[in-house]
């Protein structure tokens, strides 16, 4: 299993590669990681991970998709963010912040602005304790109670992380609004 170590506001680092920085241009990060297995004008993507450019081909913003990797080892600030309750990894997120977060699509969606890391997940587990409520009022929970145990699980943890470069969210959340 691959290590890969989240490093807000630098980049990351995997297992025998070494650092992949934001700032690294396109040429430069396929000598480091090889063709990426599908591209487009913005976007690289490899089997952990997607890279996002910025118009110099430059990276600017790097996600892993969760919420169960099945070949890397992930971390940041020493947790796995996929295997820590979501509770649990905003506090963490939230001290090494030191700032605002916009919590705008909370449950589902943090920014941390100042560590420039984002989070997100589908759904959160009161969304699947009233599913199942009703599933179980109109007597649907037993023929889907395997599946329906399953998404209480996930929903317990996020299902994606970000990182960008200093300031990314800033800018973006500029941007939209």
């Amino acid at each position: 299993m691959k290590k890969i170590e989240l490093l807000p506001l630098t980049g990351i680092n995997i297992e025998n590669i070494g650092i992949i920085q934001f700032g690294l241009d396109i040429h430069n990060i396929k000598l480091k990681l090889g063709e990426p297995n599908l591209q487009n004008d913005t976007e690289l993507y490899y089997d952990e991970f997607r890279i996002d450019l910025n118009e110099n081909e430059e990276i600017e913003f790097i996600e892993f998709q969760g919420p169960t990797p099945k070949d890397i080892d992930i971390s940041i600030y020493d947790v796995n963010p996929f295997t820590i309750c979501a509770n649990k990894l905003l506090e963490i997120l939230a001290i090494k912040n030191k700032g605002t977060i916009d919590d705008s699509e909370a449950p589902y969606c943090y920014c941390f602005m100042n560590i420039s890391v984002g989070l997100w997940r589908e759904f959160v587990e009161k969304d699947i304790l009233d599913t199942i409520e009703n599933m179980k009022n109109v007597g649907d929970y037993e023929k889907s109670k395997e599946w329906i145990n399953l998404d209480l699980e996930k929903s317990k943890f996020f299902w994606s992380i970000g990182i960008g470069r200093k300031d990314y969210y800033k800018l973006f959340k500029s941007d939209v609004q």
